[in-house]
């Protein structure tokens, strides 16, 4: 018997190290706002974290969306100077995508550039060897933002290009909504880890390149989501299925 409740314990002990968590840190010196998207499942939305603060993000174990980041928001979140409740091109946010659905027990995650940046990210896992992937732009923004160290996204040649979205139907700057934007070059050459347009991981037919490492699948789902962390990663892409597992928003 005592070894029989060693076992379940054991197992139960597994089950909870490796619950679904979000826990987001802010390391930057500002207070962000979150404004989170969904396709299945629930997470808390309109937070604000204070600077040098974290939240739990409360996900349910079957979440798959996005966090996007404000700052210089008003109370509400109704306006922003960078980032915002919905995508309009006039104010460029950092992104960061999780899918806790489609594979059980797992997370697939990336950092995606294609909607601008205005802080930086790291995504980790409590497993230290899934890929941190981190992306920190202190300088060199093609087309900078509003703030500092801001940029639009790189599907624009310029800031009235990015007015009205980057991304419409038609495929705005980036071809078709795969291929590279104007200004992708700089995205993929500073942040190696993180998308500078919708195909970077080259999983469409088109097979545009750089195929870099910009999406994990970590069967450690205990998550941490840190804001302003101060470093970037250069991961080289592997020899194995780098293929997202669930449709693109990137």
């Amino acid at each position: 018997m005592a070894s029989a409740y060693y076992l379940i314990a054991t197992a139960t002990f597994a089950a909870v190290t490796n619950a679904q968590s979000l826990e987001v840190v802010n390391k930057c010196s500002e207070n962000v706002f979150l404004f989170t998207q969904t396709s299945f499942g629930t997470i808390n939305n309109n937070i604000v974290v204070s600077a040098g603060a974290s939240t739990n993000m409360g996900i349910s174990s079957n979440w798959d969306g996005a966090v996007n980041i404000g700052t210089g928001c008003s109370g509400d979140g109704s306006s922003c100077t960078t980032g915002g409740p919905v995508w309009d091109g006039n104010t460029p946010f950092s992104r960061a995508e999780f899918n806790f659905w489609a594979i059980p027990g797992s997370v697939t995650y990336d950092i995606s550039l294609i909607y601008g940046y205005n802080v930086g990210m790291e995504i980790s896992s409590a497993d230290s060897s899934c890929d941190a992937y981190a992306c920190t732009i202190s300088s060199g923004c093609p087309v900078p933002g509003p703030g500092e160290s801001t940029c639009f996204s790189p599907c624009c040649s310029s800031a009235n290009a990015c007015s009205g979205g980057a991304l419409p139907a038609g495929g705005g700057g980036c071809v078709k909504n795969a291929g590279p934007g104007p200004n992708s070059p700089f995205y993929y050459n500073t942040c190696t880890n993180a998308y500078a347009f919708p195909d970077n991981d080259a999983r469409g037919a088109a097979g545009y390149t750089p195929a870099n490492n910009v999406d994990y699948t970590c069967k450690n789902t205990a998550i941490t989501l840190t804001l302003c962390p101060g470093t970037t990663s250069h991961i080289p892409k592997r020899k194995r299925n780098m293929k997202r597992s669930y449709p693109a928003s990137a």
